[in-house]
């Protein structure tokens, strides 16, 4: 990454930061954005009409840009957290675990703000977009959980993890459990289907089974189809880290 690329990140970063206060009573809309940016002083010498200039060539996408520099914000305090831990976990499934609960334990101050998030990645226009997020974040828990597989194996865990990650992620925005207790009971739950994909030896049958488990769990979120996301994971992949 280029020093203006990093710069550009940061600033993003600091923006959609700024504008998370304001998201759960005006969405993540440009005006979420423009208070944000008036809380810290941003570029005070310009006007409303040119600061938007400046927003518009940050965010090329509008508002599920916003929602995405979000999650790569999360994603990077997640993984400076793990790496921050004294004592780590050995095996990989614990450490998925423990890389999933740090995530949602960082997105704890801003619950509001991903469940709004849900309804604006719904949207269909918005699909591949939501789907590059979901991925990024996948093949990163995966990665710093060790996963160097480069076979079939690589999309399959990937998936898994999609789906697991998704319900969970539904099941804690309505936990009020102490400490997401609950929702650590429930991910525990889910991530019996990795434990499935880490030991593939029939691939599609086993994608079939795990689909027909998501299927039945009722908080399952979006994701309707394992076979789907599949189809679509190969075509997003190679754009995802662009």
């Amino acid at each position: 990454m280029t020093n203006n690329q990093s710069d550009k990140k940061e600033l993003k970063f600091k923006l959609v930061k700024a504008m998370l206060t304001h998201v759960p009573f005006d969405g993540w809309g440009w005006d979420s954005l423009e208070q944000g940016a008036v809380d810290i002083a941003f570029e005070k010498k310009l006007n409303s009409e040119g600061r938007k200039t400046i927003y518009q060539n940050l965010f090329k996408n509008g508002p599920i840009d916003f929602i995405e520099t979000f999650s790569e914000m999360i994603d990077d305090q997640m993984e400076e957290s793990y790496h921050s831990l004294v004592s780590k976990p050995d095996r990989i499934p614990q450490k998925i675990k423990t890389l999933i609960l740090i995530r949602l334990h960082l997105c704890q101050k801003y619950k509001e703000a991903v469940r709004s998030s849900i309804s604006l990645t719904a949207i269909p226009k918005n699909s591949k977009k939501s789907l590059k997020i979901l991925y990024r974040t996948c093949h990163r828990i995966w990665k710093m959980a060790g996963d160097t597989s480069t076979d079939f194996s690589f999309y399959t865990k990937r998936i898994s993890l999609a789906a697991v990650y998704s319900s969970t992620l539904l099941f804690w925005l309505n936990d009020v459990s102490s400490k997401q207790d609950e929702t650590s009971a429930f991910l525990d739950r889910r991530l019996y289907d990795i434990s499935q994909i880490s030991n593939l030896k029939k691939p599609f049958s086993t994608l079939k089974k795990i689909k027909k488990n998501i299927n039945n769990n009722k908080n399952t979120l979006g994701i309707k189809s394992f076979l789907d996301i599949f189809k679509k994971i190969n075509q997003v992949r190679k754009s995802s880290f662009s």
